[in-house]
C-alpha cells in the first residue's frame, strides 16, 4: 500500500516536471528575467544621458558592454552619481541577472529537447498529419516499424507528418521507429486533452489501433475514442481496427470511415485501406470462404493472351482471373497482351458459384481452336 502511494507520487512529480504547464512556466520566467534586464539597461542608459551628458547611443553601448562584462573601456561613468548608478544597476543586478538568464535559457532548451524525446511536447503547428492512436500490446516495435515503413513507401501519404498517441514509450521512441521521422505524445486516447494535444481536429488521417487484437474490450475503447473525436470535431479520414465483426455497424455510426480486422502479420493491409479506401472489404474477403473468395481452377492452356482468358472466364461466369500458374510459379495480373501458358488460374469467385473445371477446359480448348 505504501509502495503504491510513493509510486503514484513519483509519477505525478515526474509528469509535472515534464508537463506543458512546466514549459509555459519556464518560458514565462525567461520573459520576466529578460524584461527586468532590459529595464535595468534602459534605466542605466537614461542615467548616463542625464549624469554624464552622453548621447543615447553611447549610453546604450556602455550599458550593454557593462552588463555583458565585455568592458571595452572606451566609455565610462566619471560622476559619482553615474558611478553609483552603474554599481547598483549593472554590477549588483544586471550582470547577475544576465548569468541567471543564460542558465535558465540553456536549461529550458535541454528541457524542450527532453520533452520532445519523451513525448511530453505539444506540437502546436502540426497540421494535415497522420495520427496513430494506440499501439499493439505485443510485438509493438516490429509492427509499428512495418506499418510506418509502409506508410512512408506509399506515394499519396508517404510525406505526411506522423504522430503517435501512446503511453508505450515514456522514455522515448526506439530507434527502429524514430528512424521513420515520427514523433509521439505520451498520453491516452481516452482523454480529451491528449487528443487535443495531438491536434486531432487538424489531422488528415486518424488510425485507431486495437491494443489487444483478440479482445472485445478493444472495440469498446475504440468506440469511446471515436465518440471523443466526434465531440472535438475533425475532417480527417478515420480508419479503425475492429476485433469483433458484430461491432462494425456500431463503430461505423460512431464515425469510422474505414473498418478492418486487426491483422498483426500484415500491417500493409491497413496501409492499403488508408491510401485506397474501400479496398479493405475486398482484401478481407480474400481471407475467408464466405462471400467473395479466391479459387484455384486447374486446366492446361498454351499461348493465350491474358485478355482472352479474362474475357472467357468473365463471359462464362468462371469468376474474375487474377493470376495464372506455370512451372516458374504464380504470375499475378500480367499485361493484357502477354501470351500465357500454364496449368491453373487463380480466380475471384462468388460464394454461390460452382465452377466445373471440365467446363473451363472445354471453353479454353474452343478458344485455342479459333
Amino acid at each position: 500500500m505504501i509502495q503504491n502511494i510513493f509510486a503514484r507520487k513519483f509519477w505525478k512529480r515526474r509528469h509535472l516536471r515534464f508537463s506543458p504547464q512546466k514549459n509555459q512556466l519556464a518560458s514565462h520566467k525567461l520573459g520576466r528575467l529578460l524584461s527586468i534586464l532590459i529595464f535595468l539597461i534602459v534605466i542605466h542608459s537614461l542615467a548616463m544621458v542625464y549624469f554624464e551628458n552622453m548621447t543615447l547611443d553611447d549610453a546604450l553601448w556602455l550599458s550593454i558592454t557593462t552588463a555583458t562584462t565585455v568592458g571595452y573601456g572606451d566609455l565610462s561613468a566619471s560622476s559619482w552619481q553615474g558611478r553609483i548608478t552603474t554599481i547598483i544597476c549593472m554590477y549588483i543586478f544586471a550582470i547577475a541577472l544576465l548569468a541567471q538568464l543564460a542558465a535558465e535559457f540553456f536549461e529550458y532548451r535541454i528541457q524542450i529537447r527532453e520533452n520532445k524525446k519523451t513525448g511530453n511536447w505539444v506540437w502546436k503547428n502540426m497540421k494535415n498529419h497522420l495520427v496513430v492512436i494506440n499501439t499493439p500490446d505485443q510485438n509493438t516495435d516490429t509492427y509499428m516499424d512495418r506499418f510506418i515503413g509502409q506508410v512512408r513507401l506509399t506515394p499519396d501519404i508517404g510525406n505526411l507528418p506522423i504522430q503517435i498517441l501512446t503511453r508505450k514509450y515514456p522514455d522515448g521512441l526506439p530507434k527502429v521507429i524514430s528512424k521513420h521521422q515520427v514523433v509521439h505524445y505520451n498520453g491516452v486516447a481516452e482523454d480529451d486533452e491528449s487528443l487535443k494535444a495531438v491536434n486531432i481536429e487538424d489531422a488528415k488521417i486518424i488510425v485507431i489501433l486495437a491494443k489487444n487484437s483478440g479482445s472485445p474490450l478493444s472495440d469498446s475503447l475504440t468506440f469511446d475514442v471515436l465518440s471523443r473525436i466526434m465531440e472535438i470535431g475533425t475532417h480527417a479520414l478515420i480508419a479503425a481496427e475492429c476485433a469483433i465483426d458484430s461491432n462494425r455497424s456500431r463503430l461505423k455510426k460512431a464515425g469510422a470511415s474505414i473498418l478492418i480486422r486487426p491483422i498483426r502479420a500484415y500491417p500493409e493491409l491497413l496501409v492499403r485501406s488508408i491510401s485506397e479506401p474501400g479496398t479493405e472489404a475486398v482484401m478481407e474477403n480474400l481471407f475467408t470462404h464466405d462471400g467473395d473468395h479466391m479459387h484455384r481452377i486447374n486446366f492446361p492452356f498454351q499461348q493465350l493472351k491474358w485478355r482472352d482468358i479474362v474475357l472467357l472466364c468473365v463471359g462464362n461466369d468462371f469468376g474474375l482471373p487474377l493470376a495464372f500458374i506455370n512451372e516458374q510459379g504464380v504470375c499475378s495480373n500480367p499485361p493484357p497482351d502477354q501470351l500465357c501458358s500454364g496449368h491453373a488460374i487463380i480466380s475471384l469467385v462468388r460464394e454461390d458459384q460452382d465452377i466445373l473445371e471440365s467446363s473451363v477446359a472445354q471453353s479454353l480448348m474452343d478458344l485455342q481452336a479459333k
